[in-house]
């Protein structure tokens, strides 16, 4: 805290934001309450009294950064114990686990781990546990874009949340923008393109330290073919667009040809991922990813950290198929170690997907990538639906799903409808036995989820078995350890997130000085005698002299000139 008030003393007193309205953790806020007391009206009320909040304000940044250290600080000594059913259950377990959260070494090694999986699995490349990727993509390019936001806009210096809400902002409008710009060139996402975008605070001495603490957002994009600095100029100018505090210069829109210049281009950087000896170092370093506890970080990191902590905003966002991938990747991995007893490699155990646009995903980590979608054929579906080991699909998972809350169940045998579609599909494919799923499905006049049936016979699988599943009791948390105290397990549903209550913005939302024409309309106080114009100019001397409650405020303002004036 000492250093952030000597290196940047004009951002240490910057309440977080000073919009109303902005949601907070609770913790980094102050708050007045206001008891109160209402006589019943009528014998049959009862009288009614309690307390409400008058205001709520964040706190300083310089404040929210001593609470994040302080809450990091307690988090390295907390420990969390975990149990597995019932102490009188005989698989009874306990186990504890040290508590984590974005801002340790461990979760940043995670993330880089998922960065450099999805890197493989697009462009290819060697795995830890032994296995090649070859990649997805035949002709893969690395695009890094960088998004930024003035924190001084019009010259006054504005607070991390309201500079991180409006910079953000933009992202909606850039990635339509982004996603019609690839499609403009033939690449669809997911097949054609993927993204990882993340934010980062500036620490650099690029436009002076201004943006010192605060952030920007560094987009990664991987292309299936060439792009050019040119082609993502839109998805740039629609932020600067988008966002008010967004300026042309810094941009470099100033720069007309920007494949003519781009060796000299900070914005946006596009290579072929061949010209890069280390890929996953190389976007490391754009992004600022290193495994770095909160407490070895810089000041800077430390007080953009403590606004994102604050407003409890997500740093990282990524395509899905990007995440399918990273998925993928671990799948391979866990199936190629010799510590895992997982006995198939990812896709060879399928099942059908309910996620939007996929048919088919891996029975053993949900991911599609890298799974033919394709049923068109019955070859084809044998081909999806790989065996798990004795030619058939994994039944035994598809029951686990349909019952995800059930410790053991059982099938046998199906109903008289699916029979019947079974023992039709079955007579069809000995005279057929190249025939395509649509086709035995409009031979037969099959409804379409007639569909898994004709995969289960192209399976193999025998109904009259019993397929089954048991799985263990399931890990809960028992109790949390901070230093040498244990608590119990807390049965609260996560972050306490609450609203800014600014007093000037509460009056002229609860009272008449807020309504329609307030501005031309010169407002007198009963108690004073003083006359001003404009409702938020009469707010702020209300508050001034302790008049904060909308119904005080009602009772001692009147207009007396102008469109609300009383008759």
């Amino acid at each position: 805290m000492a250093e952030f008030y000597e290196e940047f003393p004009d951002r240490a007193s910057l309440p977080l934001t000073e919009t109303h309205g902005s949601s907070l953790r609770r913790e980094y806020t102050w708050e007045r309450r206001e008891e109160y007391h209402s006589e019943p009206l009528q014998d049959t009320e009862n009288a009614v009294s309690g307390s409400q909040v008058v205001w709520r304000k964040p706190v300083t940044w310089a404040e929210a950064v001593r609470r994040t250290l302080e809450n990091h600080e307690e988090t390295r000594r907390t420990t969390i114990n975990l149990e597995c059913g019932r102490p009188s259950d005989p698989e009874y377990a306990e186990f504890s686990i040290d508590a984590d959260n974005r801002w340790f070494a461990s979760y940043q090694r995670r993330y880089y781990a998922q960065m450099k999986a999805w890197l493989r699995e697009i462009v290819g490349g060697e795995r830890p546990s032994g296995g090649l990727s070859e990649g997805a993509f035949d002709d893969p390019h690395i695009a890094l874009v960088t998004l930024s936001a003035s924190s001084v806009p019009d010259t006054e210096r504005v607070g991390p949340i309201d500079h991180m809400e409006t910079r953000r902002s933009s992202w909606s409008d850039c990635y339509h923008t982004l996603r019609n710009t690839m499609r403009s060139l033939g690449l669809d996402l997911g097949d054609g393109w993927q993204y990882d975008r993340r934010s980062e605070p500036h620490t650099g001495e690029r436009g002076g330290g201004l943006n010192h603490c605060y952030g920007h957002d560094h987009i990664v994009i991987v292309t299936d073919g060439e792009v050019t600095p040119s082609d993502l100029r839109p998805v740039v100018e629609k932020h600067v667009e988008s966002c008010d505090w967004a300026g042309k210069q810094a941009h470099e829109l100033h720069k007309t040809d920007w494949d003519a210049n781009r060796d000299d281009l900070d914005t946006v950087t596009v290579k072929p991922a061949s010209e890069v000896d280390d890929l996953a170092n190389y976007v490391a370093s754009y992004c600022g990813i290193q495994p770095t506890d909160l407490l070895e970080r810089s000041t800077k990191y430390i007080a953009w950290a403590s606004a994102v902590t604050a407003a409890n905003v997500k740093t990282v966002s990524r395509s899905d198929a990007a995440k399918h991938a990273a998925a993928a990747d671990a799948c391979k991995q866990r199936y190629e170690s010799d510590r895992s007893d997982q006995g198939v490699d990812h896709g060879e155990s399928i099942l059908r997907s309910d996620r939007r646009g996929y048919d088919f995903e891996c029975a053993c980590c949900g991911s599609p990538h890298g799974i033919d979608q394709s049923h068109d054929t019955l070859t084809a579906a044998r081909t999806a639906a790989k065996p798990v080991a004795d030619g058939g699909v994994d039944t035994a998972e598809k029951l686990r799903r349909a019952w995800p809350s059930a410790r053991a169940a059982a099938t046998i045998g199906e109903g008289p409808t699916r029979k019947q579609w079974r023992h039709r599909i079955e007579n069809y494919l000995e005279r057929y036995p190249d025939a395509s799923i649509p086709q035995i499905r409009g031979a037969l006049d099959l409804p379409h989820r007639a569909e898994t049936v004709i995969e289960e016979v192209a399976a193999g699988i025998d109904r009259t078995e019993v397929h089954s599943f048991h799985a263990g009791p399931e890990w809960h948390v028992k109790s949390v350890t901070v230093g040498e105290e244990e608590y119990p397990a807390s049965s609260g549903n996560g972050v306490d997130m609450v609203e800014t209550i600014m007093p000037v913005e509460r009056l002229l939302e609860e009272t008449k000085l807020g309504d329609d024409g307030n501005e031309a309309t010169c407002w007198r106080c009963e108690r004073t005698d003083v006359h001003m114009y404009r409702g938020r100019a009469m707010a702020g001397y209300l508050l001034k002299h302790d008049i904060v409650h909308p119904r005080a405020v009602d009772e001692v303002v009147t207009a007396v000139r102008g469109p609300l004036a009383e008759d």
